[in-house]
């Protein structure tokens, strides 16, 4: 009797666990829903999707582009005809609102989480492919992007622009998790960004 008792116990449990993995999303279903975040923010927001950069370089305040990879940009200003290098010291000051759950972060300005502007050590391998990895900046200041997340890699969304760009310019990215940091990767949610780039002083 106290074995079929535990071997039923174990039947329930198995049952229960089975029920309750069931109920998890699939990776399918995560991207579908974050597919819908994307473009409930882009309603909400009156943002339009261009078919192309515009003729003239010039993004009206909500017009986007879409690239292959999912990733929505807006130029605001293009910054300096020096445009960022192998090796550049690349600074960054952002705003970010994770779409999933409206969590906003910033160092945008000094009252802002960070004081500083984060710092990345920039690569171009091809246009199709870009690193870069945060570094450490202003004495022991932290960049605030691995202070929230633990990582060193840029977004690969961040990073997608920069060939182009200048010191001194200004974008606003709809990156999707496969675009994102860590954290946005692995719980699959796309992220809304403000960025502002420059050269490091250093």
């Amino acid at each position: 009797m106290k074995r079929f008792s535990g071997f039923l116990l174990l039947l329930v449990a198995a049952a229960l666990c089975f029920h309750s993995c069931d109920k998890g999303k699939t990776y399918g279903e995560k991207v579908e829903e974050e597919r819908d975040m994307i473009k409930q923010f882009m309603s909400d927001s009156s943002f339009v999707v261009l078919g192309s950069f515009p003729s003239d370089s010039v993004f009206g305040s909500k017009e986007f582009v879409e690239y292959s990879d999912g990733v929505y940009l807006n130029v605001v200003d293009y910054g300096s005809e020096r445009h960022f290098k192998t090796n550049d010291l690349v600074t960054v000051r952002f705003t970010e609102i994770n779409l999933s759950t409206g969590i906003k972060i910033s160092n945008m300005t000094s009252d802002n989480q960070g004081t500083h502007p984060d710092v990345f050590r920039y690569t171009y391998h091809s246009s199709t492919w870009q690193s870069g990895y945060f570094v450490y900046e202003n004495g022991n200041e932290y960049p605030l992007l691995k202070t929230m997340y633990d990582t060193t890699a840029v977004p690969a969304g961040w990073l997608m622009p920069l060939s182009f760009l200048g010191d001194g310019a200004h974008v606003k990215l709809i990156v999707p998790h496969k675009m994102g940091h860590s954290d946005a990767s692995y719980y699959v949610y796309p992220c809304y960004y403000e960025i502002k780039y420059g050269l490091s002083k250093r």
